[in-house]
């Protein structure tokens, strides 16, 4: 996700299926408390979490 690719592209690049990449990428989600909302980019929004607390 922090290199921007798709659900799609993590798959080819991890040699998993798309719906495996969406499950984790789904719990990713949870566990940063990140739901739905028509106006955020969760992934985004993912990436900049991770790289405050590693400034932890």
């Amino acid at each position: 996700m922090a290199e921007g690719k798709s659900n799609r592209g993590i798959a080819a690049a991890l040699f998993l299926g798309e719906r495996t990449v969406e499950t984790h990428v789904g719990a990713i989600f949870t566990k940063l408390a990140l739901p739905p909302g028509p106006d955020d980019h969760r992934r985004v929004l993912a990436v900049l979490r991770h790289l405050d607390a590693g400034k932890r």
